[in-house]
C-alpha cells in the first residue's frame, strides 16, 4: 500500500486570483510574445464578427463551408470528478464484511475497518430493484432509473498519475513528456466531434498543477494536462470563478480595434492567400469555428449581446436552489506532503453546476469537467491506531465521508439533473437532459484492510512491531473502485460487475457485462476446475474514457490515444 498523504487539515480561503489565473488566457499569451496571423484563435474571429459583422468573404466562404453540423444534432457531456479517492465499498462497488473497529479478531489481517456506524440505520448497504450499493450512494438514489453502474474496475495508486488518467484514457502514457498531437482528452476528443458551434466548447474547473507533489518546474509546456490538444474548438477552456468566466466573456464582447482586430482585417484581405500556407491551418480553422458559430449564434438570436452576459449567474432564484453560499465562490489553497499551499482556482461544485446549466442553457457550452474544490478532500488516509482513541480500545473507526458526498456530488447533481429535464432545448420538445450523459468517477478508491504478515516477520523488538502495525495506513490508495453513468442513451437502473468479498478485489466481466463464471460471485475466487474466459477482463479509467464517448455517438477508436473499448452494454438498447 502507499505512503500516506500529509495533507493540512488547515483550508485557505482567498478571493478569485485574476492575475494568476490570467496566465491561462491565449490572449495574454499572444500579446507577450508578438501577434501573428498565424497564433489568432476562434475567440479573436468570433469578437470581430461580432463587432463588425461577416466580410465579403469570396473564397473563405468557400472554405469555411463544410464546417461541423454538429449543432443540429446536440450532445453534452459532463465529467463529475471527486479529486482524492471516494471510499469505493460503501459506494458503487458496495462490500459486506464485519466491522472489526467495534469486533476485533485475533488475525489482524483478516480484519476488516469500516466507519464506526456500518451497519446502523444510514449507515448500511442498500439494494433497489437489482442495484446494490453502499450508504454513500443513497442521496443520489432519485437518479438511479437513468444510471449504470459500473461496480468491476481496477486503477492504479497515484493520484496525480490516475487523475490524468481520467482524463487521457488508458495507454503508454508518461506523465513528464511533452503530449503530442494525436492525443486527447476525453474531453477534447468530444469537443473536437461536437464543439465548433459553441463560443465556450469545453470548460473545465481544474489546474492540473494543483496537485502539491507536482514540480512546477518539471512540468512546463506540453507535459501532464495539456489545455490546447486538437483543434481550438476543442482546447480546454478554464472557467475559474462566474465573476472571471463573466469578464472574459464581456471583453471578448467589447474588444474591437485593437491589434488583434487589425492582424484578422489583414488576414481576411489576403485570404487568398493565406489558406494556402501551411503554417495558417490553425487560424484558418479558428477562422471557419467562429463564422460557423457566428452564422449559428445570428441564425438563433442568440448574438453574444451584454445584456446577456451581464445576467449570466446573477439569477437569485437558480443560486438559492443550487444552495450556492458567498463563500463557495472563493477559492481554496491547501498544502499537501509539506510543499506550499496550492490551489485549483475553481468555485464549490455547486457553483460549477449552476454554471454548468447556465452554460449550457444559453448555447455557450457542450461538455464540462467538474470536480471537487478543495484539493485531497476526499483523501482520507488513517492509520490502524487511531482507529481506536487514545486508551485503544475505544472505537473511532474510518473517516466517514457521508458529509463530503452529499456536498460535493449529490446535492448539486440532484439539482442539477432536475434542472436539466425541466428545460426544454431550443423549442424541439426534448429536454437538456435528453442530450446529456454524465460520466461520476475518482481516481481510485480507499482500503479497509492491511496485512502485518511481513511486519510480524520482521527480526525487531515486539515494541517496534507494534508501532509499525499501528502505525500501517489502512485507508490507502487503492485500485479496487467502480464509475457510474448517468443520461439519455444510458441503460437505466443497471449494474454490472462487483467485487469478492474475500478477495476483495473487481470480478473479471464478459463483453456482455456479466461476470465471469470462472468466478465465485460471492467470494471473488476462482472457481477450482474453471479457466477464465479469455474475452473477461477488469476495465479501468480507459474503458470509461471509451464509453463516454460510445455514449455520445462517438466511434472512440482512434480518438486520442487510448487503447481501451467502449462497454457497450451500458448504452441503451
Amino acid at each position: 500500500m502507499s505512503k500516506p498523504c500529509i495533507v493540512s487539515p488547515h483550508v485557505q480561503f482567498a478571493a478569485p486570483d485574476h492575475t494568476v489565473q490570467q496566465r491561462f488566457s491565449r490572449r495574454s499569451v499572444l500579446k507577450r510574445a508578438g501577434l501573428s496571423a498565424a497564433a489568432l484563435t476562434c475567440a479573436d474571429f468570433l469578437g470581430y464578427f461580432a463587432t463588425y459583422g461577416l466580410p465579403n468573404e469570396g473564397r473563405a466562404a468557400g472554405v469555411a463551408k463544410d464546417a461541423s453540423k454538429a449543432g443540429a444534432n446536440p450532445h453534452f457531456l459532463i465529467y463529475w470528478y471527486l479529486e482524492g479517492g471516494w471510499e469505493g465499498y460503501d459506494m458503487f462497488n458496495p462490500l459486506m464484511t464485519p466491522n472489526n473497529v467495534v469486533n476485533r479478531l485475533s488475525k489482524i489481517s483478516e480484519e476488516r475497518y469500516r466507519v464506526l456506524k456500518f451497519g446502523e440505520p444510514g449507515y448500511t448497504l442498500n439494494s433497489e430493484g437489482n442495484l446494490h450499493y453502499g450508504y454513500l450512494a443513497e442521496p443520489g438514489k432519485d437518479l438511479f432509473k437513468d444510471m449504470a453502474i459500473l461496480s468491476s474496475m481496477h486503477t492504479g495508486g497515484g493520484h496525480s498519475t490516475e487523475r490524468l488518467k481520467v482524463h487521457m484514457g488508458s495507454y503508454n502514457l508518461r506523465q513528464t513528456e511533452e503530449r503530442e498531437d494525436d492525443e486527447r482528452s476525453v474531453m477534447q476528443a468530444f469537443a473536437e466531434v461536437y464543439g465548433q458551434p459553441y463560443v465556450l466548447p469545453s470548460v473545465s474547473w481544474h489546474w492540473w498543477l494543483s496537485d502539491g507533489e507536482l514540480n512546477e518546474v518539471q512540468y512546463t509546456g506540453r507535459r501532464g494536462y495539456y489545455h490546447a490538444l486538437g483543434p481550438p474548438h476543442a482546447h480546454t477552456i478554464y472557467a475559474g470563478t462566474p465573476s472571471k468566466l463573466k469578464s472574459f466573456l464581456l471583453k471578448m464582447q467589447e474588444e474591437a480595434g485593437n491589434t488583434v482586430n487589425r492582424e484578422i482585417q489583414h488576414f481576411l484581405d489576403n485570404a487568398h492567400t493565406t489558406f494556402l500556407k501551411d503554417e495558417h491551418i490553425e487560424a484558418v480553422k479558428s477562422y471557419a469555428s467562429a463564422r460557423e458559430i457566428y452564422m449559428q449564434l445570428a441564425a438563433k438570436g442568440m448574438k453574444l449581446d451584454r445584456s446577456m452576459l451581464l445576467r449570466l449567474f446573477t439569477d437569485a432564484a437558480l443560486r438559492e436552489e443550487f444552495q450556492v453560499q458567498p463563500s463557495d465562490e472563493l477559492i481554496t489553497y491547501r498544502t499537501v506532503n509539506g510543499n506550499k499551499a496550492r490551489s485549483k482556482f475553481t468555485p464549490h461544485a455547486r457553483v460549477q453546476a449552476m454554471m454548468t446549466y447556465e452554460l449550457m442553457r444559453a448555447g455557450l457550452s457542450c461538455a464540462f469537467f467538474v470536480e471537487s474544490r478543495d484539493i485531497r478532500r476526499f483523501d482520507s488516509h488513517r492509520s490502524r491506531s487511531n482507529l481506536w482513541g487514545k486508551d485503544g480500545k475505544t472505537p473511532v473507526g474510518q473517516t466517514d465521508q457521508t458529509a463530503m458526498m452529499k456536498e460535493d456530488l449529490w446535492d448539486p447533481l440532484n439539482t442539477l439533473v432536475k434542472r436539466l429535464k425541466d428545460t426544454e432545448y431550443h423549442g424541439s420538445g426534448k429536454s437538456l437532459f435528453d442530450h446529456t450523459n454524465i460520466v461520476l468517477t475518482s481516481e481510485f478508491g480507499r482500503s479497509i484492510h492491511g496485512s502485518v504478515d511481513d511486519i510480524l516477520a520482521k527480526k525487531i523488538t515486539e515494541q517496534e512491531r507494534d508501532k509499525e502495525v499501528g502505525g500501517q495506513d489502512i485507508s490507502a490508495h487503492w485500485k479496487v473502485t467502480s464509475a457510474a453513468f448517468l443520461g439519455s442513451k444510458v441503460r437505466g437502473h443497471s449494474q454490472f460487475g462487483g467485487v469478492g468479498e474475500k478477495t476483495l478485489m473487481a470480478i473479471p466481466l464478459l463483453p456482455d457485462g456479466t461476470l465471469d463464471p470462472a468466478f465465485d460471485a460471492h467470494t471473488g475466487e476462482q472457481i477450482p476446475g474453471r479457466t477464465p474466459s479469455s474475452q473477461a477482463g477488469i476495465p479501468n479509467h480507459g474503458d470509461v474514457y471509451a464509453t463516454a464517448l460510445y455514449l455520445s455517438d462517438i466511434d472512440p477508436k482512434g480518438k486520442g490515444r487510448n487503447d481501451r473499448g467502449p462497454l457497450t452494454y451500458i448504452k441503451r438498447a
